[in-house]
């Protein structure tokens, strides 16, 4: 196999665009039945990467075992609600390599995602502390315990105020 003829070919770029916006699209639909299912898949999820092969599980998320998972690796264990912004990465970049042309910029999603993805994320753990949902997510819960330890409840509140209020003008940049 000629891997650089291979890596020129227009055809492997277009495959890999539309294989992307697959998976976005995939992370999506599994995320938003996560939100409605997550009760019910608890118990079989926490198993860990067996699920995927235990053709007893039985879960309730749209995209089966596979869509409970990951949903649960995203949301749970990881970024909570924001990991939403992570199906954005992989439609913007499945978009570009489809259309073999810069029609959204990835450098500019990726800055703005993964500084989003913290932001939400420790936000949300924030602002639903005692909620049985980890809205932000493992990470996000982590943070924010650090940051009231650090700081207290209105410092912390203070800061990712701060923190979100710059976010919101480094991104959007509004006239006030």
């Amino acid at each position: 196999i000629n891997w650089r003829k291979l890596v020129r070919d227009e055809r492997i770029w277009k495959i890999t665009g539309a294989v992307s916006i697959l998976l976005s699209l995939f992370l999506f639909i599994a995320f938003v039945s996560y939100f409605f299912t997550w009760k019910e898949d608890q118990a079989e999820v926490t198993q860990g990467i067996g699920v995927l092969v235990d053709n007893e599980a039985k879960v309730n998320n749209l995209l089966g075992r596979l869509g409970a998972y990951f949903s649960h690796l995203f949301i749970y264990r990881g970024f909570g609600i924001a990991s939403l912004l992570i199906c954005t990465f992989f439609f913007v970049t499945g978009v570009n390599l489809l259309f073999s042309r810069k029609v959204f910029s990835v450098r500019r999603n990726l800055k703005y995602g993964t500084v989003g993805l913290l932001v939400l994320s420790v936000s949300l753990a924030f602002i639903f502390t005692n909620s049985s949902f980890r809205f932000g997510g493992y990470i996000g819960n982590r943070i924010s315990d650090w940051l009231t330890g650090a700081l207290g409840t209105i410092g912390t509140a203070a800061v990712l105020l701060v923190v979100g209020l710059g976010y919101i003008i480094w991104q959007f940049n509004p006239a006030f």
